[in-house]
Parts: structure tokens; C-alpha cells; sequence
């Protein structure tokens, strides 16, 4: 360990100190950053090793991310942080690729963790959001489409492309990645009458002055702090599952068949026709509420990859002796 970093850990405040460390993990000082990213190589206070990553969005080590950085390396927030990537691991993969695509900072991957847990059903008690990253109704035009029959906030793979068009446009609008991601949170509207405001043009500026809600001066920080963790969990000392994303690992959540289905074919019956379980088609259709395609129009069905044929020959069957619908 260099003299540098050992001096900066003997300053370290020991106020600073990590909370609720598993039982038998030694408490270490907080390391407190004389810029704005760690040092590329260093060992870590927390207990882990390796080499630093440095994130692609900045503020990973302001003061303000610290509560949530401690919060989520306690012995509960890392137990929560492990159930939560592994319960999105069907999802990641193609998440990280379509942010790779689209040249957005790889750090959005863990916008879901704060949103819905990775949960693609997730809804809070007040039912206004719904999906992998919680869109409001009022939020989804020209991104998203919703009638009587389908509601695709609830399509964790339409949603994730809503979700980066939209991140996106907030980008174009403000030049900034921490306040398109906190418009995101609160609204454009929002933070666009803050900037008219603000002392400086900055997410930061925004928040010490309390000049939007509560929720979004929380979530950038609590992101941050996120993605720090989950892109760092040896050098944290953390055991997470990693989200490969490399041509070379198939995942059958990446790779999908799509047909155009008939209106009002039953997904019930096309499996049965199909001879597989229901539950698969119907995870990659979540956005049919019914389990049916609409009445009043074709829809585009996801697939397992390589069953097109199998489903066009199962549909054809059922079409033929008029039982491709639920009565």
C-alpha cells in the first residue's frame, strides 16, 4: 500500500465506518476520494480486493452517495442486492446489450434495481406504475401502448427499449446524463422548471438546493451507489452474480422467434397444439392481460427461438377446426 493511500485511510473519519457487517467481516474506514473516482488500483477498505472500475456516469464518490453505498453493503442491503441481480438474470443480459447498441452508459443497467427489483410485474400499492422500469400511464405515449387487451409496460424487453428512447430524449434535452436519469425519476417537466432556478446547470445543484422532489434528490445518489457495488463486488468484497453479456453465452431470454398471431388466438391452446408449456409463451407475451391476442387487431408474438414453424403449423391446426380461442 502506497503512503498516499495509507495516509487517506488514516484520515479517514471514523464516523465513516461501514454498518452492519456480517458477522466476522472486520469494519474497515470508509475510503474518501480526493477526486471524483477511486484510484484505478487499490486495496479496498471494505474488505475485498482486485482492481477499482471506474463508472461511466461521475459522482460515484461524492459525499451524498456514501448513506446509500453503507446501506447497501450492510449485511442486509448486500443479501438484497445478491437476490435481487439473480432474480434479474433473465432480464440483464438483454438490457446490457441493448445499452451497449445504443451507446447509453452501462450504469442504466441498474435502474431496475431501484424501480421494480427486476421484478417485470412489479407494481407499487397505488397501481399508477407498473414493469421493470415503472411507467406511469401518463408517460408512455409514443413509447409504449396500452388498450383493454395488452399493456406493454408489462414486457420487460418492449419496456427496456422504451425506457432507453426515452432516457435518450431526456439526454438530447439536458446534455446530462445524471439529470436525464433524475427526469426519468420526476419528470422532464421537473427538472426543466428546477434548471430555471438552480445556481448551476447540475443534478447536484438541483439537490442541495431542494429544488425536486425528495425521491429523485435520493435516486440518482442511490444508483450511483448501486452501480458502483454491483460493477466493483470483488474489490467490495461482495458475492453478486454477473450479467455476462458476450455473443459466446446463449441466453433464451436474449433470442426470441416472432410471429404474427391471429386475433383472438389463445395462448392456452396454441401451447397445447404446440405441445409445450403454457407458462413459456405466456412469459414472453406478458403483455397480453387475457392470455389472448386482441380481438380487434393482429399482434406480434414472441417466441421460443427456433419454434416459428412449430407455432405456425400449431396455429394453422387450430384455426382449421376453429379452436384457436378461449370461449
Amino acid at each position: 500500500m502506497s503512503l498516499f493511500v495509507l495516509a487517506l485511510f488514516l484520515a479517514a473519519p471514523a464516523s465513516a465506518t461501514p454498518e452492519n457487517f456480517s458477522q466476522g467481516q472486520k469494519a474497515a474506514p470508509a475510503f474518501t476520494a480526493p477526486q471524483e473516482y477511486a484510484p484505478e488500483e487499490f486495496v479496498s477498505a471494505w474488505g475485498g480486493f482486485g482492481f477499482y472500475k471506474e463508472l461511466d456516469l461521475p459522482g460515484a464518490w461524492r459525499e451524498e452517495v456514501h448513506p446509500y453505498r453503507r446501506r447497501w453493503l450492510s449485511a442486509r442491503g448486500r443479501a438484497e442486492l445478491n437476490a435481487i441481480l439473480e432474480n434479474g438474470a433473465r432480464y440483464r443480459h438483454y438490457v446490457k446489450r441493448r445499452l451497449q447498441e445504443e451507446g447509453l452508459p452501462a450504469c442504466i443497467e441498474y435502474i431496475p434495481v431501484i424501480e421494480s427489483s427486476y421484478k417485470p410485474l412489479a407494481s407499487p400499492a397505488s397501481g399508477k406504475s407498473i414493469g421493470l422500469w415503472q411507467f406511469m400511464e401518463n408517460s408512455i405515449e409514443n413509447y409504449l401502448r396500452k388498450t383493454k387487451w395488452i399493456d406493454e409496460r408489462r414486457d420487460p424487453w418492449k419496456a427496456t427499449d422504451a425506457a432507453i428512447k426515452k432516457l435518450r430524449a431526456n439526454h438530447k434535452e439536458f446534455g446530462d446524463w445524471l439529470l436525464a436519469i433524475a427526469a426519468y425519476n420526476c419528470g422532464a417537466g421537473a427538472v426543466r422548471r428546477a434548471l430555471k432556478k438552480a445556481p448551476e446547470k447540475t443534478f447536484w445543484s438541483l439537490a442541495q438546493n431542494k429544488l425536486i422532489p425528495d425521491h429523485a434528490i435520493a435516486y440518482v445518489p442511490n444508483l450511483l451507489a448501486v452501480s458502483d457495488i454491483a460493477e466493483n463486488p470483488f474489490w467490495y468484497g461482495v458475492d453478486l452474480p454477473a450479467a455476462f453479456c458476450d455473443s459466446e453465452i446463449y441466453s433464451p431470454y436474449d433470442d426470441f422467434d416472432y410471429m404474427p398471431a391471429p386475433r383472438g388466438l389463445s395462448l392456452r391452446a396454441m401451447a397445447g397444439e404446440m405441445r409445450v408449456d403454457e407458462k413459456i409463451l405466456l412469459e414472453l407475451n406478458p403483455a397480453l392481460l387475457y392470455g389472448v391476442t386482441p380481438p380487434d387487431e393482429e399482434y406480434e408474438l414472441r417466441l421460443p427461438a427456433g419454434t416459428r414453424r412449430a407455432a405456425e403449423d400449431a396455429v394453422f391446426s387450430l384455426m382449421s377446426r376453429n379452436e384457436y380461442a378461449d370461449n
